[in-house]
């Protein structure tokens, strides 16, 4: 039952947009901030789970969400990234990797 309403400024001009109105990669922005903001006021577990969350994002906004997310999340214990890509390896201190073997099945090593 709630919207998310983007407002910003186009080509000098005041635009408004719903959520259905905006690309991959901006959808995904706007739902992450929305977590984000919900995790610091309703819950006090600390901890957070972030699956895929550079979803339909270019290389420049998967590295800037690699950048924020250790600064939003300061407050966090725990912070758990599952990615199919490279963007967190930097600011996490673990690194599970799995591979799939078609022969021996999934493998687990820590990088």
């Amino acid at each position: 039952d709630y919207e998310i309403i983007l407002a910003d400024s186009h080509q000098g001009k005041e635009r408004v947009r719903v959520f259905r109105q905006l690309s991959g990669g901006e959808q995904m922005t706007a739902a992450l901030a929305v977590r984000l903001a919900l995790l610091g006021q309703l819950s006090g577990v600390n901890l957070g789970f972030f699956d895929e969350p550079t979803t339909n994002l270019d290389s420049q906004r998967r590295d800037n969400l690699a950048q924020i997310i250790p600064k939003i999340t300061q407050g966090f214990d725990q912070l758990f990234v599952i990615s199919h890509d490279d963007s967190f390896d930097a600011m996490t201190d673990n690194v599970i990797e799995l591979k799939k073997d078609s022969g021996q099945g999934t493998k687990c090593s820590k990088v």
